[in-house]
C-alpha cells in the first residue's frame, strides 16, 4: 500500500497490528499502559518510560513533585486530535486529526517505541512488536468518517460480544460516545455532531447488525492494502444487487 502523505488539518485512519499477527495486549495491564502512554504523549515531549522509572525510584513525595515539575517544562501542544479508537488483542485502530506538522508521525513513533519497550520488558523479549511503524489512510469525506467510527466500534464483535457488551467495551471510544465514560482526550464532536443524540449514534452503529457481522468485519480487517471503505462499498453494492435480483425473480414468478 502506498503510504499516505500526512497533511496538517486532515484526518487519518491510523492502525497497526502485531508482527506475525501476534497478540499485543495480553491482559488488562497492557491495554491500560497503551492508553496511558497515548494520553501522556498528547501532552508531553518526555519519555514515558523515564517518567515511570523516576517515579518508581523516588524516595519521597518531594522527589515525586520535582519529577512532575520537570515533566511540566516539557509540555507541548497536542500533535494530534484523537477522534475515535479501538484496541483489539492483536491490533489497534485510531482516528487522528493532524494538528501540527509531522504530528502524526512524531506521535506514533513515541507511542510505538514506548509501548514496545514496555511489552518487551514484561515479556523478556527483544525486537519489533508491530508489523510496521504504522499505516495511515486519509479520511476523504464525512460519510467515510462516520462509517470508520462505526467500523472501529463494531470491531469487538469478533470477540463474541453481544451488542450490549459492545456498549461497555472498555478499550474503544464507544462508551465515551454514548456518555457512559467521560474522557477528555477523545474529541468526538467531529462525529457525534452529525447525530441528534448519543442514542441516534448508537442506532447508526448497530443498524443491520446480525450474526454475520463479525464475518463481514473480518473481511475488512487489517491487511496489506486495507481498502476497508472500498470493500465496505463493494459489499453494500453486492448486497443491494442480490436483493434486486431476488425481487425481480419473485416478481417474474407471479
Amino acid at each position: 500500500m502506498k503510504k499516505a502523505q500526512l497533511t496538517t488539518d486532515c484526518i487519518y485512519h491510523v492502525y497497526n497490528r502485531g508482527v506475525e499477527k501476534r497478540k499485543i495486549f495480553l491482559d488488562l495491564g497492557y491495554y491500560r499502559r497503551f492508553l496511558s502512554i497515548l494520553k501522556h504523549h498528547l501532552t508531553y515531549d518526555y519519555a514515558y518510560s523515564l517518567l515511570k522509572r523516576s517515579l518508581g525510584e523516588a524516595k519521597s513525595t518531594k522527589e515525586k513533585e520535582e519529577i512532575f515539575q520537570r515533566v511540566e517544562t516539557r509540555r507541548i501542544k497536542p500533535p494530534v486530535e484523537i477522534i475515535s479508537f479501538c484496541l483489539m488483542p492483536n491490533h489497534y485502530h485510531l482516528t487522528l486529526k493532524q494538528v501540527v506538522e509531522n504530528g502524526i508521525s512524531d506521535f506514533m513513533h513515541r507511542l510505538g517505541t514506548s509501548y514496545t519497550n514496555y511489552f518487551n520488558i514484561r515479556q523478556e523479549r527483544s525486537g519489533r512488536l508491530f508489523e510496521t511503524s504504522f499505516k495511515a489512510v486519509e479520511v476523504e469525506s464525512e460519510e467515510q468518517l462516520l462509517h470508520l467510527s462505526r467500523y472501529q466500534h463494531l470491531n469487538p464483535l469478533v470477540l463474541d460480544l453481544t451488542p450490549r457488551e459492545l456498549m461497555d467495551y472498555p478499550w474503544s471510544s464507544l462508551p465515551i460516545y454514548l456518555g457512559k465514560k467521560q474522557v477528555s482526550f477523545v474529541k468526538l464532536e467531529t462525529v457525534i455532531s452529525a447525530f441528534k443524540d448519543p442514542e441516534s449514534y448508537l442506532n447508526f452503529v448497530l443498524a443491520e447488525v446480525d450474526e454475520f457481522e463479525p464475518v463481514r468485519l473480518e473481511k475488512v480487517a487489517i491487511d496489506d492494502d486495507f481498502g476497508w471503505f472500498t470493500k465496505f462499498r463493494e459489499m453494500e453494492k453486492d448486497y443491494k444487487n442480490r436483493l434486486r435480483e431476488s425481487y425481480i425473480k419473485a416478481v417474474t414468478r407471479v
